[in-house]
């Protein structure tokens, strides 16, 4: 609890830095026009007053108390009262990070160097600027830790337990918050970079998807002509999202659910092993043109390609019976309620009719657990009171036994003719 205290002192002593030490300063302000100001620091004093109020609240408990035993009362408050301001601060830091640089490189001198000389301040102690305007998201995520680390340490079924408690829910659900900005922020800005040509265009902005990878791959084909047969490398980049996987060069050139993508290793590279080092084949089931697409694909390094095909299955794992299936959410079955149910054990949970629910896994004696999309409730549910609502999990399942069907006839023959050789 002691370090609750410690650690908000610590990070008020650090947002007076960036308040004091970089947005008062004459300087720094003759050099940025007032819009790239209030982009840049935001409603970053509106966050030290919070923390002003909050670090007050919890050294007002030590000298009310000599034994300084409970603060998660003062955290369930301030999470529900003032704490909103982060989700705020966060809305913005996209805007923040590419303001910040447009006045750094784009031929604005004064503003460089005065930052250059208030970051060698001793009062920074050797942390650059942008280490500063991180700072409350970091906070934030550093107290939803320190108090699971409170809960773990309380005793059951006590009054610091419940408050504790409540202090987990009210600052996870701020946390939630923030997490979910950024993720509709980082969104927005991506569906402002793509251009859909001669694509039919999907959206990308959904409260549901997010951001998983992204990164440059070189795609290889063979050479334009006969007396040129090396091969040829293309730079494309990838985005991955949670349920979906975008090809890009310059405009988005392909795109698969993400449940239709697979990637496969290359087993024998012969005299040429140097040129395919790094390479895997990515293979789209079923594209926007309802077709199967394959593209050999060459990463930087070794690391690069065992992180993108650890991202995907590979098409020799077939998929398990759905009896004993764990969904990913990217790729599960869809169910609706058509009777009332109410939750009988902690770990389920009540439907009422017309509710949509994500299954995630299908257990025995009829029973599913699921995420209640209205409010993100996850518990488990008989079958008898849901039916299924789409058949696309069904239909993306089949393609991927369909494609490991023909890899393994493709295997076969590939193996009759060397043995007939």
């Amino acid at each position: 609890m002691f370090e609750v205290l410690t650690s908000e002192t610590s990070y008020l002593r650090s947002l007076r830095v960036l308040t004091e030490h970089f947005l008062e300063n004459r300087e720094l302000e003759e050099t940025m026009i007032i819009r790239d100001k209030k982009v840049l620091f935001s409603n970053i004093l509106r966050i030290r007053e919070v923390s002003e109020r909050f670090l007050k609240d919890l050294e007002d408990r030590i000298f009310e108390q000599i034994v300084f035993s409970d603060v998660c009362d003062i955290i369930h408050y301030h999470a529900q009262h003032n704490f909103p301001a982060y989700v705020d601060y966060v809305r913005n830091q996209i805007f923040q990070e590419k303001t910040y640089k447009f006045v750094y490189r784009k031929n604005n001198a004064p503003f460089a160097a005065v930052i250059t000389r208030l970051q060698e301040s001793p009062q920074c102690q050797r942390l650059p600027f942008v280490s500063f305007l991180l700072l409350p998201f970091q906070r934030i995520t550093r107290l939803k830790m320190l108090i699971e680390n409170i809960l773990k340490r309380t005793k059951e079924k006590t009054t610091e337990e419940e408050t504790a408690s409540k202090a987990l829910a009210s600052v996870s659900k701020c946390n939630t918050e923030v997490g979910k900005m950024k993720q509709t922020e980082e969104l927005i800005h991506i569906s402002q970079t793509l251009e859909f040509e001669k694509l039919k265009a999907v959206p990308i902005i959904s409260p549901t998807r997010r951001l998983e990878k992204k990164g440059e791959l070189q795609e290889m084909s063979k050479g334009a002509t006969l007396f040129n047969m090396r091969p040829k490398f293309t730079p494309i980049y990838l985005f991955l999202f949670n349920d979906l996987l975008l090809i890009t060069r310059f405009v988005v050139m392909d795109y698969a659910h993400r449940s239709l993508v697979q990637v496969q290793g290359l087993e024998d590279a012969g005299s040429n092993s140097a040129i395919y080092e790094n390479c895997f084949t990515l293979i789209l089931l079923e594209n926007h043109q309802k077709r199967l697409m394959e593209r050999l694909l060459k990463a930087p390094t070794r690391s690069d390609m065992e992180r993108w095909m650890a991202a995907f299955p590979s098409p020799t794992k077939p998929d398990v019976d759905d009896s004993e299936v764990v969904y990913e959410d990217w790729d599960c079955p869809q169910v609706q309620c058509v009777e009332q149910y109410t939750a009988q054990q902690a770990d389920e949970i009540s439907l009422e009719p017309t509710e949509i629910i994500n299954v995630v896994k299908k257990g025995s004696e009829g029973m599913y657990q699921g995420i209640r999309l209205s409010d993100g409730q996850k518990g488990w549910f008989p079958v008898e009171n849901v039916i299924e609502i789409t058949n696309e999990h069904v239909r993306r399942r089949n393609l991927r036994e369909r494609y490991r069907v023909m890899q393994a006839a493709s295997n076969f023959t590939s193996g009759k003719s060397r043995t007939a050789n």
